[in-house]
C-alpha cells in the first residue's frame, strides 16, 4: 500500500476531478499514481498534460518510447511502472520474447540497441557518463528526436522515482 493515502474522486477538488474523469473515458479506471498525486493537484494536471505531450505526440515512434519507458521502469525496478509498460507494449504487439529481448538489449536493431543504452546510462545515475552512445545518436536521429527520446527518459525517471518513493504497487 502507498505510504501516502490515495484520493477517490469525491475526495479532490475540480483539477483533479478532470483528470479522473479523462482517466475514466480512456481506460476505465484512475491509476493509484494519480490518486496518490491528486494531493497536489496542480501538479497531477501538469504531469498528465506533459505526459500525454511526451508520448502521444512528436516524431519518435509510439513503440520506441514504450520501450524507452520499459527500460527505464526496469532498471529502477519499479514494479508499478514495470508491469504499466509491459501491458502497453504488449498492447501494441511486442511478444514475451521481444520483451526479454527488450530487458537483455539482444536481437535488435543498431539503433534500438544505441537508444536503450542511452536510457541505461541516464537512468542509472542521472547523467550521461558515455558521450560516444549520444555521438552514435546523432547518427540515427535528428536533434529534436534526440530532445523527445531524452524528454521520455526523464518522465519515466520522474514517475519511476515517484512510485518507488511513495510505494506505490501494481494492483
Amino acid at each position: 500500500m502507498a505510504i501516502v493515502k490515495s484520493l477517490e474522486k469525491n475526495e479532490v477538488n475540480k483539477t483533479a476531478q478532470n483528470v479522473y474523469e479523462g482517466f475514466e473515458q480512456k481506460t476505465g479506471n484512475v491509476p493509484e499514481w494519480v490518486k496518490t498525486m491528486a494531493h497536489s493537484p496542480k501538479i497531477l494536471k501538469e504531469f498528465t498534460e506533459l505526459f500525454r505531450t511526451i508520448m502521444e505526440e512528436g516524431e519518435i515512434d509510439t513503440y520506441l518510447k514504450w520501450k524507452i519507458a520499459y527500460v527505464v521502469s526496469e532498471t529502477l525496478k519499479c514494479e508499478f511502472c514495470v508491469s504499466v509498460t509491459m501491458n502497453m507494449l504488449k498492447k501494441l504487439g511486442a511478444t514475451d520474447t521481444l520483451l526479454k529481448d527488450i530487458s537483455t538489449m539482444n536481437n535488435l536493431t543498431k539503433k534500438e540497441n544505441n537508444t536503450l543504452a542511452l536510457v541505461k546510462d541516464i537512468t542509472i545515475d542521472g547523467h550521461l557518463d558515455n558521450p560516444k552512445i549520444l555521438d552514435k545518436l546523432k547518427k540515427e536521429f535528428s536533434e529534436p528526436q534526440i530532445v523527445e527520446i531524452v524528454s521520455v527518459i526523464g518522465l519515466f525517471n520522474y514517475i519511476n522515482r515517484f512510485n518507488n518513493a511513495l510505494i506505490i504497487l501494481p494492483i
